[in-house]
């Protein structure tokens, strides 16, 4: 039997003030603000005054009745999911528990502290600020850039502690369940499973870890997935799968859902079930190949035998405050994710592990997992034998948790301490640790518990320890010439890396978001409220010079939102479709980030209120398994086709040269056959006719991939920056349709309009398409579900509808150049510059 802990509770300040109510799961800053004793921290400037919070130790205490009879029980334990962090708890006055990892879930006996009728559980937390600066007077550490030196000497979420996109909220509290375990008889302790694809068949190992105080039996089970129910007597057992439904992404099964098989340990005595566990499997194989091959040495992942292009996001925590992230946001997390087309997130090292309901949801839906460890950026202190310890604890712990998900496709080590480590070079006991633990000690702890997923030492990667980390030729990359280096745009198609797990550009929030944290005043990018919703150093002025490399610099402050992001998606998308059209050679391009954790200008695709930003929708284009791209330069340009899926596609390629007013100048169609999972080129045109024929300025290209008399893309294509052509004024006219359960907008225009944006200011539900181009004449129909938080009416009032043609401009050079240099002026940025945007060479093999 369990009984929650979980509900009403009481905290208070350690040193002083009256008792106060608390929720948990939950947090101190929660507690704090439902009290009405700090503000909201994500609004206005309100982060620098709740930095008290983390300075001070806090209490929280619950009272609660155990029956004589739930006392008869054989033992009873004490769960602890996630205790944040440093702490000590107290049950009935006795200390049952030291806290000093949250990544560890604690089960301790406390049979013999409880008594018949009404007993106190007191937690109390130990301030993690102070923990970190005590710690850090005994061991120092390399200085850290992103906040308070000595974090590493903590084990909970990094990130905690302020990051280039996150604030300082390190909070304290219960984080997740808690509660207590009445043992009658026998309990499954641990359940481990295994599967493995032999032949034609699958075979699923399943082993139960049985606690036991009285006689009981052991029932192993597997339920496939159309209910057939296979089952064995006893504590270990070898299913064979006759004929396995295979587990596969979204895109490779085109199915929504994947084939899950679910093992079960029940233990019964007397035919009275006494307890149960439950994982479900799929069924696959996943690798990562890490072999020489004519590039070097490769970095691709395969599934089922097929190599996959894996197209990625990374994924940092939801919340600075995590238990407000519920089940419902997490599904909407990852219907975003389905609608970017991605095939992979990555759960960046410096936040949370992912939940069980994280994995149980990619597990349905066909999204293939990367799992850092949790370590990021930093030089850690393996050397101290208690730090070692803890540490190894927590690898047991996730890796029992987590293994047997089918979507878990690696294990990495850590994140960017190998590219970070020339700034504690001079400390060469943590370069020599970081080696021993990321490359001897780590993966022997993972086999222990996993033999099967593969294991990457870090990211970015190498052929061994510092060894080409910033090598094209071998490994995985880091890539951040772009932004951090103020390489141009296009930088990326220099680069032939093996995999990019990390590239991005910020971009302003949605203006539904930046109402949330900001008044009207703070409307200006040099504002306080925005340089404090800003973490990257001179975020908004890289913004504004990138801004200002493509387009004259808007007059109006939402006009920044609207170029920011399209800016954003035209540099992700051309580096990912450079990298799909060279599939084989590179592997796979993650965009950093996904996500964000509150409202903030950042690299992310989704911002922290839901809504999508350019990026999401440009991600669905150039992710889209089966898309159209084109290489274009001074040149030529070429047309290819790209084809992820495991099936042989036949479609039909179009190429249009428009005029921007009077419309289609030339074009040619032609029909291709592609093979499973390779790519194409359709047309190759030299540009130097083209230029003798018509006027560049004023002439686009328009690409389209048309399949069953469906047309599933159209891109286009300009022959110079935005600020340098003849882009005509568009007179759009949109046709709005209120339908049953969604409104149905139809947008005409006359001449070409470029960009062209929906918003609605009552909802972020995402729009079926967005920041799309239409050619003259040309029409595009788009959905937008209904909202329940206001009508259909009132949703079709709320949609605006614009182009870049509707941008008033400065045109002022001087203006633009001003702001560029300004960048370039910046020591931070001059050594980031220099740093980020150089060339790299290959290693030698």
């Amino acid at each position: 039997m369990y009984k929650t802990l979980t509900g009403d509770w009481r905290f208070r300040r350690a040193d002083q003030g009256d008792w106060m109510p608390a929720k948990v799961p939950g947090c101190n800053f929660l507690d704090l603000m439902a009290a009405g004793k700090i503000p909201d921290p994500f609004v206005g400037m309100n982060e620098k005054e709740v930095g008290w919070v983390g300075h001070a130790d806090w209490v929280y205490e619950k009272q609660f009745t155990v029956t004589a009879e739930e006392l008869q029980a054989d033992a009873v334990y004490l769960r602890c999911d996630m205790l944040d962090t440093i702490c000590d708890v107290m049950l009935n006055g006795h200390r049952v528990l030291q806290g000093k990892n949250c990544f560890v879930p604690y089960r301790v006996p406390v049979k013999e502290r409880l008594q018949v009728g009404e007993n106190t559980l007191t937690i109390r937390f130990y301030s993690p600020v102070e923990y970190v600066s005590a710690a850090y007077k005994k061991c120092m550490t390399p200085m850290n850039s992103n906040g308070q030196n000595g974090i590493v000497h903590i084990r909970k979420p990094q990130c905690h502690f302020g990051w280039d996109w996150g604030p300082v909220l390190p909070v304290s509290g219960i984080t997740e369940e808690i509660g207590l375990d009445f043992v009658d008889t026998a309990r499954v302790a641990q359940l481990s499973v295994r599967q493995q694809l032999q032949g034609d068949g699958a075979v699923i190992t399943a082993k139960a870890q049985v606690e036991q105080y009285g006689d009981c039996t052991c029932t192993l089970q597997v339920t496939c997935p159309d209910g057939t129910v296979l089952t064995e007597k006893g504590t270990e057992a070898v299913f064979k799968i006759e004929k396995p439904e295979l587990w596969w992404t979204r895109e490779l099964s085109g199915k929504d859902r994947q084939p899950l098989y679910t093992v079960s340990a029940v233990l019964t005595a007397k035919e009275k079930e006494l307890d149960r566990a439950e994982k479900r499997v799929g069924l696959r194989t996943i690798e990562l190949n890490r072999e020489r091959d004519p590039y070097g040495m490769n970095f691709q992942f395969r599934l089922n035998g097929v190599p996959l292009f894996i197209k990625g996001s990374n994924l940092i925590p939801p919340d600075s405050f995590i238990t407000r992230f519920d089940d419902k946001k997490l599904e909407a997390l990852l219907d975003a994710a389905q609608f970017a087309n991605l095939n992979m997130l990555r759960v960046w090292g410096g936040g949370y592990y992912a939940s069980d309901a994280f994995y149980d949801a990619c597990d349905r839906r066909g999204l293939l997992v990367w799992q850092d460890f949790g370590f990021a950026c930093q030089a850690y202190p393996f050397f101290l034998p208690e730090f070692l310890e803890n540490v190894k604890t927590e690898v047991h712990a996730q890796v029992q948790r987590l293994c047997h998900h089918p979507s878990l496709a690696v294990w990495c080590g850590n994140n960017e301490i190998e590219d970070m480590h020339m700034a504690w070079v001079h400390m060469q006991k943590y370069v020599q640790w970081t080696e021993k633990f990321f490359y001897e000690i780590l993966e022997p702890e993972i086999r222990a518990e996993d033999p099967d997923t593969p294991y990457t030492p870090g990211s970015p990667v190498g052929i061994a320890h510092n060894e080409g980390v910033y090598s094209d030729n071998v490994g995985d990359t880091h890539l951040w010439g772009v932004w951090h280096g103020l390489q141009p745009m296009q930088y990326y198609r220099k680069r032939m890396t093996r995999f990019c797990s990390e590239f991005g550009f910020e971009s302003l929030p949605d203006a539904k978001a930046i109402r949330q944290y900001a008044k009207p005043g703070d409307y200006a990018l040099n504002s306080p409220v925005f340089n404090l919703h800003q973490k990257c150093a001179s975020g908004n002025d890289k913004m504004v010079y990138y801004i200002a490399s493509r387009f004259h610099l808007p007059r109006r402050f939402w006009d920044y939102i609207y170029l920011s992001q399209v800016t954003q998606d035209t540099c992700i998308a051309d580096a990912t479709e450079h990298w799909r059209r060279h599939k084989g050679q590179c592997n796979g391009a993650m965009y950093w980030q996904f996500n964000d954790c509150w409202g903030v200008c950042s690299w992310s695709s989704l911002d922290y209120y839901g809504n999508y930003k350019a990026l999401q929708y440009g991600a669905r284009r150039f992710n889209a398994p089966l898309s159209v791209s084109v290489e274009d330069s001074k040149e030529r340009f070429d047309v290819y086709v790209l084809n992820d899926l495991n099936a042989r596609q036949t479609v039909t390629v179009e190429y249009e040269l428009f005029d921007f007013v009077t419309g289609t100048l030339e074009k040619e169609k032609k029909k291709l056959l592609l093979p499973p999972v390779e790519n194409a080129v359709a047309f190759s045109r030299e540009m130097a006719p083209l230029r003798k024929k018509y006027d560049l300025r004023r002439t686009g290209l328009a690409v389209r991939l048309v399949q069953n008399g469906a047309c599933l893309q159209q891109k286009t294509v300009l022959f110079d920056q935005e600020k340098r052509l003849q882009l005509p004024g568009a007179k759009l006219h949109t046709k709005v349709e209120i339908q049953k359960d969604q409104l149905c907008l139809t947008v005409t225009t006359d001449r070409f309009a470029r960009l062209v944006h929906l918003e609605s200011s009552r909802t972020s539900l995402p729009f079926s398409d967005n920041y799309f181009d239409l050619l003259p004449g040309q029409s595009h129909t788009v959905t937008l579900a209904a909202d329940p938080d206001c009508t259909l009416r009132e949703l079709a009032e709320s949609i605006r509808v614009k182009s870049l043609s509707d941008v008033p401009f400065d045109r002022d050079p001087l203006h633009a150049a001003a702001k560029r240099i300004k960048v370039y002026l910046s020591p931070v940025n001059i050594g980031n510059a220099i740093h980020h945007g150089k060339l790299s060479k290959d290693i030698q093999l």
